[in-house]
């Protein structure tokens, strides 16, 4: 009997991590996700291409270090905005794939104790 026990805790144990890489993959995705949308505004204002998008960056580069501090200070928060709404854009329309995540957690933590 008491082998049964550890086995369904050893069984839950090893769910409950796998739901967790799982969880941790998602916010992966999710974050990459995120970050490419302003690096394709960036190539986007950089006229599609690699030549242009450098030349974007040096100029906002260039501008950035001539601000004072206030300024830059704004511009970050700006920055960081942006990637904050993409982020929460991305997360929701991927909130299914982080649901199904959960509940097959779930389901497997139902098969476990009905034996």
């Amino acid at each position: 009997m008491r082998g049964l026990t550890t086995h369904r805790s050893f069984a839950v144990g090893q769910g409950v991590l796998a739901t967790c890489i799982r969880i941790t993959g998602w916010f992966a995705v999710t974050a990459l996700a995120s970050l490419g949308i302003p690096l394709s505004l960036a190539f986007t204002i950089g006229s599609f291409s690699v030549n242009g998008t450098m030349h974007h960056l040096l100029n906002l580069a260039g501008r950035y270090v001539a601000a004072g501090p206030e300024r830059q200070s704004q511009f970050d928060g700006i920055l960081v905005w942006i990637v904050l709404v993409s982020f929460a854009g991305t997360g929701f329309f991927r909130r299914r794939s982080l649901k199904n995540v959960i509940l097959q957690e779930a389901d497997c933590d139902r098969r476990i104790q009905n034996g």
